[in-house]
């Protein structure tokens, strides 16, 4: 009825099939491993060995086509800064004059007003052009846009 190569292709298909709905390529490395067994179980070479066959391909595959597979298919470096991230090194323009000591001051970047704050206690008058350096909570702090750059 069934030999064992027809039970190692069931199962490399299997685990390929598995590999569609899951993420991490182990099902593709278990049923890959499957396809390598094959042969040895056509040629009728004993269980044991077709399971230690196996248990090599696994090990080889996950030590070195997994971390190369992996890479390129899930890449876990994002590119894009999203929320207030986004907002470093914007410019923006002072709506309210920004005074670190009287506690006051507020900028308009990308259509939105933030409280600002310098970085070395400078006075900025409204309508100067500033840049964002970092975000603190809900305020920003901010550096004079120099002439030249403006």
């Amino acid at each position: 009825m069934f030999e064992a190569w027809h039970l190692w292709i069931i199962a490399g298909i299997f685990f390929w099939i598995l590999e569609i709905f899951t993420s991490g390529f182990l099902s593709g490395i278990l049923g890959t491993a499957c396809f390598i067994v094959i042969p040895f179980a056509y040629a009728n070479v004993s269980f044991v060995i077709q399971l230690l066959v196996f248990t090599v391909a696994t090990a080889l595959m996950s030590l070195w086509v997994r971390p190369i597979v992996t890479k390129l298919l899930y890449p876990q470096k994002n590119e894009n800064s999203t929320n207030v991230d986004a907002l470093i090194g914007m410019s923006g323009i002072v709506v309210e004059p920004i005074d670190n000591v009287a506690g006051r001051g507020r900028v308009k970047i990308g259509g939105e007003i933030w409280r600002a704050v310098t970085k070395n206690d400078d006075t900025i008058d409204i309508g100067q052009k500033v840049i964002v350096l970092s975000v603190e909570g809900c305020k920003v702090i901010v550096t004079q846009k120099n002439k030249e750059e403006a």
